[in-house]
């Protein structure tokens, strides 16, 4: 607990110290006159009462002006609990890696939808997004940002979901007409694993790959070449696939890609997908690096405030009951 501003309370207390001795400082009177018999009053039972309860009023007027005062000036002060927040960072970056090629625009809506999903269970992982098809084009680079995230995820959910098989803007981006073929499997996962920063730091990295493998076209990097990347990068793939477009040989291939990075391959249609992903990616060991420090200043005037209001109450009170 600190006073914010308690040299303005000392300030304002001085103040009200140098007018109390201003006002109260002995004026000339005249001299008064002395009453006969006086005595036989002031010892009456009933004056002894009144003066009693005179006094006793007084001196809790005294009390409430006194505590008054000292609440409005702790008010003033600007009491506060002032709290230094250090967050820590978990060290896990996680690259979604979307094939935007003809035979998966029937199914990307879905595999965004699923994305959101994933971002959901996160907690502290950064998150990028790679889609691909002929070249791949970075859609948002890994940010902790999850609020933007799941807005960006949502509105291409709904673009996918809007133009279907005509494609979207990743559709048409991904695809330039001076690159031949589409649907280069293996060039997109070398991008998707090229796009992860900080290089020099000891960071867990996942990659997950949504891909029907359903090459056409002559790739600069055969799936297994990209797979060699990913382990040169430490990077783990996990492959996400729609089942009904695969044939056997194309899930053998993921499986065994993404087994040789200390992956795993899944299908979309599963229920437990989602957490399966997310528990193998969170199990990774992670260290926690410190985040930028930051000071939540918490103001807590309401109670000295509050006091000095019914103080203020309770003077006018006792005041008016003095003069009475």
């Amino acid at each position: 607990m600190v006073l914010m501003f308690w040299w303005l309370a000392l300030i304002l207390l001085a103040l009200a110290a140098a007018a109390v001795f201003w006002f109260r400082r002995p004026k000339s009177t005249e001299s008064s006159l002395a009453v006969a018999h006086s005595g036989r009053m002031t010892s009456l039972p009933s004056f002894r009462r009144a003066m009693r309860r005179r006094l006793v009023t007084t001196v809790a007027l005294l009390g409430v002006i006194v505590l008054t005062g000292l609440s409005a000036l702790a008010g003033i002060a600007r009491p506060a609990w002032v709290e230094t927040v250090n967050p820590e960072r978990k060290m896990r970056d996680v690259m979604l890696c979307l094939d935007v090629s003809g035979s998966m625009l029937g199914y990307d809506a879905d595999l965004l939808e699923s994305y959101q999903e994933l971002v959901d269970r996160f907690d502290g992982e950064r998150i990028g997004l790679t889609v691909f098809n002929a070249t791949a084009v970075s859609a948002f680079p890994l940010t902790d940002d999850y609020d933007m995230v799941q807005s960006f995820l949502s509105e291409a959910e709904e673009g996918f979901r809007t133009w279907g098989a005509e494609g979207t803007d990743y559709s048409w981006s991904t695809s330039p007409p001076n690159i031949g073929g589409s649907s280069l499997i293996g060039d997109g996962l070398v991008s998707c694993v090229d796009n992860f920063d900080r290089k020099d730091e000891e960071r867990s990295r996942s990659v997950i790959f949504a891909t029907d493998n359903m090459l056409a076209g002559d790739p600069l990097f055969e799936l297994n070449e990209a797979a060699d990347i990913a382990v040169d990068a430490n990077v783990r793939v996990y492959s996400l696939s729609p089942p009904s477009v695969l044939t056997t040989t194309q899930t053998k291939e993921l499986r065994s890609v993404s087994d040789r990075t200390g992956g795993e391959q899944f299908d979309m249609g599963s229920a437990s997908t989602i957490d399966r992903i997310v528990e193998e990616i969170q199990s990774q060991e992670a260290a926690n690096t410190p985040g930028r420090s930051y000071t939540i200043v918490h103001d807590m005037p309401v109670i000295p405030l509050g006091i000095a209001v019914f103080g203020l109450a309770g003077v006018f009170v006792l005041a008016w009951r003095t003069k009475s």
